[in-house]
């Protein structure tokens, strides 16, 4: 029998933790936490599906034109310049949620002074075309229970990768044409559909990763949400479901459903992705009455086994889901962000989500 413990064991093993940076800019940021093989990008299918086909056309009309990239500058304790790719997405006129590690400068959840000299946080937007507008932020938030990447809190004997999420405040209003999301505060179950879009590294299910992160490159892609991570502040025994897991299913591969018996849906070629370096931070949204809601942020990748390759078919990745945060978002935000919540029906069909999912990780037993 598959206990909570040795779910974990098997999810985090080994390695380390990677914000990849963009190919070209002057450092790469590297946040290494104390175990765990989980990566803080869009990955293809197998042909003839390729990166390329994922490549979101930067448009106003697109559905994702407020999905933002972002570059993180800062120097570090040593005196060396750090900059880097993160993604992000839109909320308010001037308000975008991320993830905490991608503001994180000491790997233990110090928030980047941008009143420092040299130290910035700077906002891309891609919704005309071939040209972006650059904004520059006023304000960095990080939520203040995340204590770095993998850091449990005190008692906790774990691998923690709750409460990673980080809202940036711009110093002016964004592009009109840029979509503002609302945020679905509504719980979801095993078996739910989402919708990925970042700047992240990319690759194929077969290949794995051999793209890099691009700020005025957004690609997309889709899943379903496998397992879940309860609030780590209760030892994640209890609470909302804080973190969510998928796997990156194809050539006969389908990890979770082998594993622990979770069987979600199989997308086809064309439409199964994962996320990589560079993707943290960038939404996945759920579809309701025909618009895209903001549901979680994504955070991590990981390998299953040690002879996988990251970002092939058969590893996994996850983040943070955004309704079991509400109270922190409404605060950073100052109010601006949009909250729906869970329509009579959906309750319904969320429930039975959950009954046929049947297994949740470290879960009240």
């Amino acid at each position: 029998m598959l206990t909570p413990k040795s779910m974990y064991k098997k999810l985090f093993g080994t390695a380390a933790i990677l914000v990849t940076a963009l190919a070209g800019v002057q450092a790469q940021a590297a946040i290494v936490g104390t175990s765990g093989s989980l990566k803080p990008t869009i990955v293809s299918g197998a042909l003839p599906d390729t990166p390329d086909n994922r490549i979101d056309p930067n448009t106003a009309s697109s559905p994702f034109s407020g999905v933002v990239s972002i570059n993180i500058r800062y120097n570090n304790a040593a005196g060396e310049r750090e900059s880097y790719i993160c993604s992000g997405a839109l909320v308010g006129k001037r308000q975008v949620v991320s993830a905490g590690h991608c503001v994180d400068t000491n790997g233990n959840g110090a928030v980047i002074d941008i009143n420092k000299p040299g130290n910035d946080v700077r906002v891309i937007f891609n919704n005309n075309g071939s040209q972006y507008e650059l904004i520059t932020a006023t304000k960095v938030s990080m939520n203040p229970d995340y204590q770095g990447f993998g850091n449990c809190p005190a008692g906790v004997n774990s691998f923690c990768v709750n409460d990673d999420i980080s809202v940036i405040t711009l110093g002016r209003d964004a592009p009109a044409s840029a979509k503002i999301y609302k945020i679905s505060n509504a719980p979801i179950a095993e078996g739910t559909h989402i919708i990925m879009a970042g700047y992240g590294t990319s690759g194929d299910g077969t290949n794995g990763y051999y793209i890099a992160p691009d700020f005025f490159v957004k690609r997309t892609g889709e899943n379903y949400v496998d397992l879940f991570d309860l609030d780590d502040e209760q030892g994640f025994v209890a609470g909302k479901e804080e973190v969510y897991y998928a796997d990156f299913d194809g050539a006969g591969k389908d990890l979770f459903c082998e594993q622990f018996g979770v069987c979600t849906p199989q997308l086809p070629n064309d439409k199964e992705a994962s996320i990589g370096g560079g993707d943290s931070g960038g939404p996945s949204f759920i579809v309701r009455n025909g618009e895209l809601m903001l549901v979680a942020n994504n955070t991590f990748s990981g390998i299953w086994n040690a002879d996988d390759v990251d970002g092939t078919f058969g590893t996994y990745f996850g983040g943070i889901v955004l309704g079991s945060y509400t109270d922190y978002l409404n605060q950073a935000t100052g109010g601006q962000a949009t909250f729906v919540p869970e329509p009579g029906s959906m309750a319904l069909l969320a429930l039975g989500g959950a009954l046929l999912g049947g297994l949740r990780r470290r879960r009240k037993q």
